[in-house]
């Protein structure tokens, strides 16, 4: 993916834009003047260019005067701000999985940095590593942004009573660096020398602390779902057809629309509609497809029942799936059956 293109979902920047708006600021002419459309920066599911959000963030310090903006961000990012994978960060059960999980499907939070979690005996350390080169300014707006959204995070999950742990920023201490302390345990350190990037260090006395809501059983479908989510179609025009595909046979019986699956990956369903068109295909006919797929294989099990493949399927009887298996397939599905007995019987 070329640096241009890597995108971040707006929804990380909404909180920042609603609390500088409750305090005083024109936030309209904050987007004027880093030329976002509005209606598009208040779509949650939208996605911002990395340019945009440099643009956001230079009109916001410029329109404030404040240095703090990272911060402020950083702390108002909590685990449902993402969206499925924070479903799965409350359902893991201890920290050392939520890190685990989380670094598996960054990208699902931002396309511009990269997390890596590396566990040794007595420690972890969550790595965060800028992926494209941006100006020294909008780097530091990340840096404090990603320190402060994982102390909040951690704060959220296991409270106040944890031990403490140490933070590594490659920056100079900031002016408002005293608001720090209110991270407490968190220990800060800011260098400016060191590789571009910020570490978190925490003992294994922090990372395996049980968590309240552990569900391994949600924890395994959510990786599940995100590993789907992370699969996308590649950046030209081409290939469409073969990634709604996948993503509708990634469904695994859940009845997904074209809306359903342009909100999934971030696009509006006219702009899905209009890629599948360029194949000369639509996504009604994929979704039949990849759906009769599926009636074909249930079929195929032992003792499967019609009646119990069509429920299976969404349909309402077994009646109304009968006549739409066999305009697609062009038998009965009580015929594919009884073929696919005829030719066990005949090897």
């Amino acid at each position: 993916m070329k640096p241009q293109s890597r995108r971040i979902p707006v929804r990380y920047l909404l909180q920042l834009r609603d609390m500088l708006r409750e305090s005083g600021v024109d936030t309209d002419r904050l987007l004027v003047m880093a030329g976002i459309n509005e209606p598009r920066f208040n779509d949650a599911s939208s996605l911002l260019s990395a340019a945009e959000v440099e643009a956001f963030v230079s009109s916001a310090r410029q329109l404030t005067g404040r240095t703090d903006l990272g911060f402020e961000a950083g702390r108002l990012i909590k685990m449902n701000s993402h969206e499925l994978l924070g479903y799965g960060m409350l359902s893991c059960r201890n920290v050392d999985q939520v890190l685990q999980l989380v670094s598996r499907h960054y990208h699902l939070i931002t396309e511009t940095f990269t997390l890596r979690y590396r566990r040794e005996d007595r420690c972890g350390e969550a790595i965060y590593t800028p992926a494209m080169r941006m100006p020294l300014e909008t780097l530091n707006f990340y840096y404090e942004v990603l320190v402060t959204a994982h102390c909040n995070q951690i704060r959220l999950l296991l409270g106040n009573d944890v031990p403490p742990y140490d933070c590594y920023l490659s920056m100079a201490e900031p002016a408002h660096g005293r608001r720090y302390l209110a991270l407490a345990p968190a220990r800060f350190h800011f260098e400016e020398k060191a590789l571009p990037g910020v570490r978190v260090v925490m003992g294994t006395d922090l990372l395996n602390l049980p968590l309240p809501m552990a569900d391994q059983r949600m924890v395994k479908q959510i990786d599940a779902r995100c590993d789907a989510l992370g699969q996308r179609p590649p950046a030209d025009d081409e290939g469409w057809g073969d990634y709604v595909s996948m993503m509708l046979r990634q469904a695994s019986g859940e009845i997904v629309t074209l809306e359903d699956l342009a909100r999934r990956i971030n696009i509006s369903p006219r702009t899905l509609d209009r890629h599948l068109k360029k194949e000369k295909l639509q996504f009604r006919d994929l979704s039949q497809q990849v759906r009769f797929e599926k009636a074909r294989e249930l079929l195929s099990a032992p003792g499967a029942t019609v009646v119990q493949v069509a429920l299976s399927l969404g349909f309402s009887d077994a009646a109304n799936f009968s006549r739409a298996f066999r305009r697609t397939v062009g038998i009965s599905p009580s015929q594919f059956q009884q073929d696919l007995a005829g030719d066990s019987s005949s090897t």
